[in-house]
């Protein structure tokens, strides 16, 4: 991450990083339950990431969803 604060789960954060390399962009916001959130900035929508998510697998899966839908434009 270029903001040098990465998920504390394995499996998010290396989500995290797949994002950044399709050219999206990762942004921490810090405080409560959300980490963060993946931002498509061509058609502005985001994917909340939570800092405490039940499943860290399943998150993984959700943000790597997300990066499949906006791929073609980011």
């Amino acid at each position: 991450m270029g903001i040098g604060d990465p998920h504390q789960k394995k499996d998010v954060e290396a989500a995290l990083k797949r994002a950044e390399a399709a050219g999206l962009k990762v942004t921490r916001t810090g405080g409560g339950h959300k980490w963060g959130y993946v931002l498509c900035c061509p058609c502005n929508q985001r994917r909340t990431v939570s800092s405490t998510p039940q499943n860290p697998s399943e998150e993984a899966r959700y943000i790597d969803g997300f990066v499949r839908q906006h791929r073609a434009c980011a």
